[in-house]
C-alpha cells in the first residue's frame, strides 16, 4: 500500500528509518543472489558410485554457517573444487546441479598436477607456514605460484560465468587470495567502466626479483569501451567479500614470500575483507603500507578507484549441530559410559588436527611437567612431609598468582574468574577448610584426539612421528597397570561421541602456537549444559596466540612456550572444577558465563554479520575520490617565498594525498618544476611521504 500510493520518494524516506522491518513486507530482503566461493564444495564426490551415493553432503562449521543464511536470498550458488577427479566432468557437473535444491553447485575441475602444486605446494607448503609465523617450514617454487595463479583464475572465470549484476560474492580463505582482484579485472575487461576514467589493467612482473616486493605490479593505462553503458554500470554494483580463516602475519613475515605483493593486492579486489581479530587486520594494513606503497585509513583502503573496508568478524562455533547431537540417544549413551569410566578421575581433553602450528610437542612437555609435580606431591603426602608440602604449595600458588595477574589485570577485572582464582589461592594456601581433601592429580587422564592432516607433506609426517614417540615416553614413565596418563586417538570421531567427551571433560587444553580462531574451546563450552544429566563444569586452558582469546575472558590464558605456566594452569583448572576448596557453584558460574557468549556469537551470527555489512555498508564500493589533475609547485606564494627570503631555505612537499590514488603520476610540467627547484643552491626540497624509498625513487627519479 505504501509503495503503491505514496511513490518512490516516500520509499526512500522509509528506507532510512530505524523501523524498516516493521513497514516492509517479509520477503523484501530476498532481492539479491549470493555466491559462496571456497576451495571445496560442501559435498564429497565419488564418481565411481551410482546416484544418489555419488554425491554426499559434507558437514562442518563453515558449511553449516553458510547454509543457515540460504533462506535470506532468492538464489544461493556455491563455487569450489568437488574434491575428486572425474573423466566425464560434464555429466558430473549436471549431477552436482541436481544434488541440492537450495544451493546451486558449480564445480571448478582441477587435474592432479593442479592439486599437487596449487593445494599441497603453494597453499600448504608456502602460504600456510607463513600465515602461522612458521617461517622455517615455508618452501617456495615458481611453478607452485604459476599453478596457484592459474587455479585462482579458473575460479574467477567460473564465478563470472554464473554471476549477475548486483550479486554478492563471498570468497573464503588463503587458497583464493587472488580471486577478488581477478574477478574485478575480468568484469572491467568484459564490461568496462561506466565513466570515461581510465581503468588500470595489471600485468605481473617476472617473479624471483627484488622488484616483486617493491613494485609488484606493472601498470598500463587502458581505456575500455563497453557496448552497453547500462550493463557496465550495473556490473559495478557487484559486491565482493573476502574472509580469511587463518591469522595474517606481520609484514616482516609475509614479505619472506617472493609473491607477497600479489597476495596483498589480490585481496584488495574485495569490497570487504574480514579477519578474526583486530591484530590480523592491523598486520594486513601494515602490509598495504609497506608493500603496496600507500597509507590507508584505519579500516578503509582506497585502491584503483574503489574503497575496500577492513572488518573484524570472529567466527563462532557450530552451536546448532552440537546441541542437536546432544539430543540424540547415542550422545546420552556415550555420556553415561564416560561418566562411569572416569568416575573419581580428572579428564583433560585435547582435540586438534595434527599440525605443527598446534604446538603438540610443547603441550606434551607441559603435561610431563604437570605429572612430575603431581608425582612429587603424592610421594610427599605418602611420607607425611606436611611442612614441606605446605611450603611447596605456597611457593607454587604464589608463582601462579603472579603469572595470571601480570599483564592480565584489565582483562580479569571484566571477569568473575578473578574471584574464582583468588578463592582457590586463599583456600589452598591458608587451608581455611580442614575438611578439604587434596585433589589426587596422579589420577588425571589426558585424552588426545589428534586428527591426521596432510600426511603427504613431509613436515606433517615429522610432527606425527615426534608426537607418537613423546606420548609413548610419557605413558611409559608415569603409567601403571591400572592407569594410563595419556589416551591417544589418532583419528576423527563422530559428532555425538565428541559432544559427550566435551560434556564430561573437566578441562579443555587448547594451546596452539598460533591459530586464527580455534573453535575447539568454543565447542567445549557449548556442551556444558547444566540441565543435562552427567554434564560437569569445565575450564579452558587457552593459548594467548589463539584468536578465541579475544572473546573468552574467563579462560586460563597462557603462553604455550612457557611449559611451567601451562602445567600450573592445568593444575589450577582442575582444582577449580574438581577440587574441594571452592564453592560448588563457582565452577558453573565460570563455565556458564563463557557459554552464553559463545551461544550468542555462533557461526550463524558470524555469517549473517559478514553478509549484512557487505550488502548494506554504504562506505564500500566505488570511490568518490576526485581525479587529481596537474598542480603547479611554483604558485604565487612559492615564487614570493623564493625571491624575498635570503639564505638557505627548505620546501616540504606533502605528496601522500596525491599518492593515495595509485594512478596519480607527476605531469611533465611538475617534473620540470621539481627538477628546477632541486637544483637551486639555496634550497632544500623535502618530500613527506609514507612510501618506501624504492617507490619514492620510482616516482621522483
Amino acid at each position: 500500500f505504501w509503495l503503491k500510493h505514496c511513490g518512490s520518494s516516500i520509499f526512500v524516506l522509509l528506507l532510512q528509518t530505524r523501523h524498516l522491518r516493521l513497514i516492509l513486507p517479509e520477503n523484501f530482503g530476498k532481492m539479491v543472489r549470493v555466491i559462496f566461493v571456497s576451495n571445496r564444495l560442501p559435498v564429497t564426490v565419488n564418481p565411481d558410485k551410482e546416484p544418489p551415493n555419488d554425491v554426499q553432503q559434507s558437514s562442518g562449521g563453515l558449511v553449516s554457517a553458510l547454509k543457515s543464511v540460504v533462506k535470506d536470498y532468492d538464489e544461493v550458488l556455491w563455487v569450489g573444487w568437488p574434491g575428486a577427479y572425474c573423466k566425464d566432468e560434464g555429466a558430473m557437473t549436471r549431477r552436482l546441479h541436481e544434488s541440492n535444491a537450495s544451493i546451486q553447485m558449480h564445480p571448478v575441475w582441477l587435474d592432479k598436477d593442479d592439486v599437487e602444486d596449487f593445494y599441497n605446494g603453494f597453499s600448504n607448503s608456502s602460504l600456510w607456514p607463513l600465515l602461522h609465523w612458521m617461517t622455517p617450514y615455508a618452501r617456495f617454487k615458481q611453478s607452485w605460484f604459476e599453478s596457484y595463479r592459474k587455479v585462482n583464475m579458473k575460479f574467477a572465470e567460473i564465478i563470472l560465468q554464473v554471476a549477475k549484476p548486483g550479486d554478492i560474492i563471498w570468497v573464503h580463505d588463503y587458497h583464493l587470495f587472488m580471486v577478488p582482484m581477478m574477478v574485478r579485472n575480468l568484469v572491467d575487461e568484459k564490461y568496462g567502466m561506466p565513466d570515461a576514467s581510465p581503468k588500470r589493467s595489471r600485468e605481473l612482473q617476472p617473479l624471483g626479483t627484488n622488484a616483486t616486493k617493491t613494485q609488484g605490479i606493472v601498470d598500463k593505462q587502458v581505456r575500455f569501451a563497453p557496448a552497453n553503458r547500462s550493463d557496465a554500470a550495473a556490473w559495478q554494483n557487484l559486491k565482493i567479500g573476502f574472509f580469511l580463516h587463518t591469522p595474517f602475519p606481520s609484514w616482516e613475515i609475509i614479505s619472506c614470500h617472493p609473491n607477497c605483493v600479489d597476495i596483498v593486492e589480490g585481496m584488495l579486489g574485495a569490497d570487504l575483507i574480514g579477519f578474526h581479530t583486530y591484530n590480523y587486520l592491523r598486520h594486513y594494513r601494515s602490509c598495504v603500507i609497506r608493500l603496496c606503497g600507500f597509507t590507508p585509513e584505519m579500516d578503509m583502503v582506497e585502491y584503483l578507484g574503489r574503497r575496500t573496508r577492513l572488518g573484524v568478524y570472529p567466527i563462532g562455533a557450530n552451536c546448532t549441530d552440537i546441541l542437536n547431537n546432544m539430543q540424540s540417544s547415542k550422545f546420552k549413551e556415550h555420556l553415561a559410559s564416560y561418566a562411569e569410566e572416569f568416575q573419581g578421575k580428572s579428564l583433560v581433553l585435547s582435540v586438534e588436527r595434527l599440525d605443527y602450528s598446534k604446538g603438540m610437542p610443547h603441550k606434551l612437555a607441559a603435561i610431563e611437567r604437570y605429572l612430575e609435580e603431581a608425582e612429587k606431591a603424592q610421594k610427599r603426602k605418602q611420607c607425611q612431609e606436611s611442612d614441606i608440602q605446605d611450603e611447596d604449595r605456597q611457593v607454587r600458588l604464589a608463582k601462579l598468582k603472579a603469572h595470571f595477574e601480570v599483564g592480565s589485570k584489565d582483562q580479569l577485572e571484566k571477569s568473575s574468574f578473578r574471584t574464582a582464582m583468588t578463592s582457590v589461592w586463599n583456600r589452598a594456601v591458608e587451608l581455611v577448610s580442614e575438611q578439604a581433601e587434596e585433589l589426587d592429580h596422579t589420577k588425571t587422564v589426558f585424552l588426545f584426539i589428534a586428527v591426521p592432516s596432510r600426511q603427504t607433506v613431509q613436515e606433517y609426517k615429522a610432527i606425527e612421528e615426534e608426537v607418537h614417540k613423546r606420548v609413548s615416553t610419557i605413558n611409559g614413565r608415569f603409567g601403571t597397570v591400572n592407569h594410563t596418563p595419556i589416551v591417544y586417538i589418532h583419528r576423527g570421531i563422530p559428532g555425538e561421541e565428541l559432544a559427550a567427551l566435551y560434556a564430561r571433560a573437566d578441562c579443555c587444553l587448547v594451546t596452539p602456537l598460533v591459530d586464527g580462531m580455534n573453535l575447539v574451546a568454543k565447542e567445549f563450552l557449548v556442551a556444558k549444559d547444566r540441565e543435562v544429566e552427567h554434564v560437569v563444569p569445565g575450564t579452558v586452558v587457552l593459548s594467548e596466540f589463539a584468536g578465541a582469546t579475544q572473546e573468552m575472558f574467563d579462560a586460563l590464558v597462557i603462553n604455550p612456550y612457557d611449559v611451567d605456566a601451562t602445567a600450573d594452569a592445568i593444575h589450577l583448572g582442575l582444582e577449580l572444577t574438581k577440587g574441594d576448596r571452592v564453592d560448588k557453584q563457582l565452577p558453573w558460574e565460570v563455565s556458564e558465563r563463557m557459554r552464553q557468549v559463545v551461544l550468542a556469537n555462533d557461526a550463524v551470527w558470524w555469517a549473517a554479520a559478514n553478509l549484512k555489512d557487505l550488502q548494506e555498508d554504504p562506505s564500500i564500493g566505488r570511490s568518490l575520490m576526485p581525479t587529481r589533475g596537474p598542480r603547479s609547485m611554483l604558485g604565487v606564494f612559492t615564487k614570493d617565498f623564493l625571491s624575498k627570503k635570503a639564505g638557505r631555505k627548505a620546501i616540504f612537499l606533502n605528496m601522500d594525498g596525491s599518492f593515495k590514488d595509485p594512478s596519480f603520476e607527476l605531469s611533465e610540467t611538475m617534473q620540470q618544476q621539481l627538477h628546477d627547484l632541486s637544483h637551486r643552491q639555496d634550497l632544500y626540497v623535502c618530500v613527506i611521504s609514507g612510501l618506501t624509498k624504492e617507490l619514492l625513487q620510482k616516482r621522483f627519479g
